[in-house]
């Protein structure tokens, strides 16, 4: 659907452009989205079926990029999916996830994957952007396995405990 947005940047700019007519869009909360942040320390953490299927998506991302710019000599005679799975260098594979999941959690809270399902990382002081330096070191535990599959009562992998994070649902129920 094709809609436009009545939101500017710039205080009082116009548009003189000729352009279709257009429906407003619906708007946010219309989208499923209430505009508000969950609140970090009340809102439960996410099950362990989305946090594994939004990994996978992420990691099968960097797969597809390790194999197309990082091959390795085994993947020539595969066919096309072994040489996706198979095809890149597992540290360039590990790199590029590393690499993605930090940016984009530092900056927006989500990877693609956290995204395509419903969750996001906040902070514990409900600060708005998780930032660098807590994004780095849940990266790093993450890549390190063990913190990330030992769990408190409350959902919370060791790696977000220590990051003073906690990924959560943004949309739907906290469901695995």
């Amino acid at each position: 659907m094709l809609c436009y947005e009545t939101v500017s940047w710039v205080p009082g700019a116009r548009v003189t452009a000729a352009v279709p007519p257009l429906a407003p869009c619906p708007s946010l909360s219309q989208r499923g989205y209430d505009g508000e942040v969950p609140d970090a320390p009340t809102t439960p953490s996410a099950y362990l079926g989305r946090r594994m299927v939004g990994l996978g998506i992420d990691w099968l991302l960097c797969l597809l990029i390790s194999a197309a710019f990082f091959p390795t000599e085994a993947a020539a005679s595969g066919n096309a999916v072994e040489r996706v799975v198979t095809g890149g260098d597992p540290l360039a594979t590990l790199g590029i996830w590393a690499v993605q999941h930090l940016v984009l959690v530092a900056t927006i809270g989500t990877t693609i994957g956290h995204r395509l399902l419903g969750l996001r990382v906040v902070r514990d002081d409900g600060a708005a952007f998780v930032g660098v330096a807590k994004a780095a070191l849940r990266t790093i535990l993450l890549a390190l396995v063990i913190p990330a599959v030992v769990w408190d009562e409350e959902r919370r992998g060791m790696h977000d405990r220590a990051a003073g994070t906690r990924l959560v649902a943004t949309r739907g129920a906290a469901r695995g």
